[in-house]
């Protein structure tokens, strides 16, 4: 049995080949995200910040205006999605959506919620994680 060493992120965007980062989605080192009384982990950051692929523990509930587009994938726990206009859901481990930029969305994350997630924005750089 092969065991994954422990993640580390590229928050650089360098293409250098030993700075792919790899391992399981919750063996990257977590800082505080206040935001949402929870930890997020930076996995790969591009050179113009206009890309953010990170892991995210969230818990509460919230309605935003997406600041960026945003692909989500569930990895622990759920989260009940409104979209304002559209459709009501609630998304478990292994299911995963996709945010627009400029929607507005009511979320409730479980006590355990945990997800990976791609934040990007072609104008401006990710400032949301």
């Amino acid at each position: 049995i092969r065991i994954m060493p422990r993640g580390q992120g590229n928050e650089t965007g360098s293409s250098e080949p030993h700075t792919v980062p790899y391992g399981s989605w919750k063996s990257f080192p977590e800082q505080p995200f206040p935001m949402y009384a929870g930890t997020k982990s930076i996995i790969y950051r591009s050179t113009d910040g206009k890309v953010v692929v990170g892991m995210l523990r969230e818990k509460g509930k919230d309605t935003l205006v997406w600041p960026v587009d945003e692909f989500l994938f569930v990895t622990q726990g759920t989260i009940h999605i409104e979209v304002h206009g559209g459709e009501t859901f609630t998304l478990g481990k292994g299911d995963l959506m996709v945010m627009k930029k400029g929607q507005t969305i009511t979320f409730e994350c479980s006590e355990d919620f945990a997800n990976v997630a791609v934040f990007m924005d072609l104008e401006n750089k990710v400032t949301l994680v």
